[in-house]
């Protein structure tokens, strides 16, 4: 049985792991992680309510400096678990310049060499759409990507960026990170959802459209409220805008919300398996993102979320967000808020249609992005690593 050692921060919450249950069945599978996350919400401690057997070691995690990014950061252990476990491969999500990827080649270097790695990432950035940073960073990739067998990319642009680079496209493949538990996000039955409704405080008979995520000028929450004010000063119907997160702009949004004379509902942010109350209280979700000079969408797994409750999605053409949605929901251009605006009426003002819409995007998520599909595909990607040779004969030579 391959042993394999999972390295990431984005499973402290226990409920986020189903896709290693999975992983386990035909893995010997340990996964590391920080004992602690810092969280939208706050500092997340490493929990196993929702485990179900997986094997966890966790470290204390350590960021270099004050602002604390998912780049920016290793754990305090002498070895990373490598010198006793002896991995024949080794999994890191995170990006080729983090420190936790250096971290984890060193140790393997020193305690494992004859590992093999899989990298996955979601940089869809070029350099020339990236800043001066980005240029040392590369530096730090460069010589990273001597030591690793394989990649899985989050969206197609990130593998094109790697193509670029002098990866070999045989090297690569591109599906998420994340899976959807179907046991978390479901569609609820008509009770539950108008419980879930009456709880996060929509009133009966008002149209609710979501967003979930940071309250930040890229992630078009303006753009949401404007459009959100226009449909509602256009239709006898009430109309409730529910945000849930928190961030930067939420000040000006509620001052715009007022203006416009939106009922505007905000909630702070939950923990992974609270968002299915939330998604199955809306009539639809929206992820209007907005590409700016040094980031795009890589991924948008709140489109999921929804989708998996036969919440229809409409999302931005952002980065990865069409490569998400597919033809199951409706793709706005970003930043036009007029295409956002005609999106939103064809689900106000067609029942039939948004119901539809919501049958296609849980028929699209369950075929495409639950944690067992994920898991196959990653079983997949090491059935091939181990079989290869050498890293260098699937990297070219980088000029």
């Amino acid at each position: 049985m391959t042993k394999v050692t999972f390295i990431s921060h984005s499973y402290v919450e226990s409920a986020c792991r189903r896709k290693f249950v999975y992983l386990s069945e035909v893995t010997d599978l340990r996964l590391i992680t920080p004992s602690a996350y810092p969280m939208p919400y706050g500092w997340c401690p490493l929990d196993f309510e929702f485990n179900s057997g997986v094997s966890v070691q966790s470290y204390p995690i350590h960021f270099l400096h004050y602002k604390r990014t998912s780049t920016r950061w290793f754990l305090r252990t002498r070895d990373l678990g490598f010198s006793r476990f002896q991995p024949d491969l080794i999994h890191v999500e995170n990006e080729l310049h983090s420190w936790i990827g250096c971290q984890t080649l060193l140790y393997r270097r020193l305690f494992a060499p004859k590992a093999k790695v899989v990298f996955f990432i979601w940089d869809n950035l070029t350099l020339q759409e990236q800043g001066r940073k980005a240029l040392l960073l590369e530096q730090v990739a460069r010589i990273n990507r001597r030591f690793v067998d394989f990649y899985i990319c989050g969206n197609e642009a990130a593998r094109q960026v790697l193509i670029s680079k002098g990866v070999s496209p045989d090297a690569t493949a591109v599906f998420p990170q994340y899976g959807i538990d179907a046991d978390i996000f479901y569609p609820y039955s008509p009770d539950e959802r108008k419980s879930s409704r009456h709880e996060v405080g929509i009133s009966p008979g008002e149209f609710a459209i979501g967003f979930v995520g940071r309250f930040v000028a890229e992630k078009g929450l303006l753009d949401l409220v404007e459009a959100t004010g226009r449909l509602h000063t256009s239709s006898d119907r009430p109309v409730a805008l529910v945000l849930t997160g928190k961030g930067d702009l939420e000040q000006a949004v509620r001052q715009r919300s007022a203006q416009l004379g939106i009922k505007l509902i905000i909630l702070p942010t939950r923990k992974y398996y609270e968002i299915a109350k939330i998604m199955n209280a809306l009539d639809v979700l929206v992820l209007p993102s907005q590409s700016r000079p040094f980031w795009k969408e890589q991924y948008g797994k709140v489109l999921t979320e929804a989708m998996a409750c036969a919440t229809p999605v409409l999302g931005s053409d952002s980065g990865a967000i069409p490569e998400i949605i597919g033809d199951a929901g409706l793709v706005f251009h970003e930043s036009d808020r007029e295409n956002l605006l005609q999106c939103l009426r064809l689900c106000f003002e067609n029942e039939g249609f948004r119901r539809s819409l919501g049958q296609k995007c849980l028929a699209r998520v369950l075929a495409q992005f639950t944690n067992r599909r994920i898991a196959n595909q990653t079983l997949e990607v090491y059935a091939r690593v181990t079989k290869l040779g050498r890293a260098t004969s699937l990297v070219d030579q980088v000029v």
